[in-house]
């Protein structure tokens, strides 16, 4: 059997301890340089998350505004029937309010068996907020807004304007002259943009009386009309 020298014995011992240390000193950094990976990643992580989720609130937000907006102009329960056209009709006076006498006339005039005219899309804000004045004169934005291509096929808006005068002759009777400007705005199918113009006049001691004689003049030149139509009353498979 071979002797090991003492001298071979302690090389054998330093050797393995420096290994052991040599080990034992890199797998504390190793583990550490892992740690401190991990740490910088976590908050880009984090931020990305905290991104998705302002996202969607911003989201919920605004689809919480549009429903908002959309109550305050629009009364439920609309749809489309199929094989009719759907109108909604809305009146609106000089000064800010719906005139429902004038608007029962056109309605009148107007409906058929394949138009359904409406006259309870609207919620009085439509025409208080002066987005009747909007659509009037001629902006489609609300249309696209209130989504109305989903319930109508177009719109039906009068505004009613007035001009009083006083004749002294006459203890100061009092005139109304009434004009009714009516036009067809399209919003979805096949119908063309249309406007009519109606005139009448009234007179009365007071300016409620002039306007009630001057609007049933009025009334009664819509009910006797033969000009006003729908364009697409006869376009119905189009």
């Amino acid at each position: 059997m071979n002797k090991i020298e003492p001298s071979q014995a302690t090389w054998f011992i330093v050797i393995f301890t420096g290994i052991a240390l040599l080990i034992n000193s890199t797998l504390p950094r190793s583990r550490s340089a892992q740690y401190v990976g991990s740490q910088q990643q976590m908050p880009a992580v984090s931020a990305q998350q905290q991104q998705l989720e302002m996202e969607r609130e911003a989201a919920a937000q605004k689809a919480a505004e549009h429903a908002n907006f959309v109550a305050r102009y629009l009364n439920t329960g609309f749809s489309k029937t199929p094989g009719s056209k759907s109108v909604a009709l809305v009146v609106a006076t000089q000064g800010g309010r719906p005139d429902y006498a004038v608007s029962a006339a056109l309605a009148n005039h107007f409906k058929s068996g394949t138009v359904t005219i409406s006259t309870s899309v609207f919620k009085p804000e439509f025409i208080s907020d002066h987005l009747f004045a909007t659509v009037f004169n001629g902006s489609t934005e609300v249309l696209n807004q209130l989504e109305l291509a989903k319930s109508l096929d177009a719109l039906l808006l009068a505004r009613l304007t007035v001009r009083y005068s006083r004749d002294s002759s006459l203890d100061n009777l009092i005139s109304a002259n009434l004009q009714l400007a009516v036009q067809v705005v399209p919003v979805a199918g096949n119908i063309q943009s249309q406007s009519w113009t109606f005139t009448a006049s009234g007179a009365g001691f007071s300016q409620a009386e002039a306007w009630s004689m001057a609007e049933e003049r009025l009334i009664k030149q819509i009910t006797s009309d033969t000009k006003m139509s729908l364009g697409f009353q006869n376009n119905q498979n189009q």
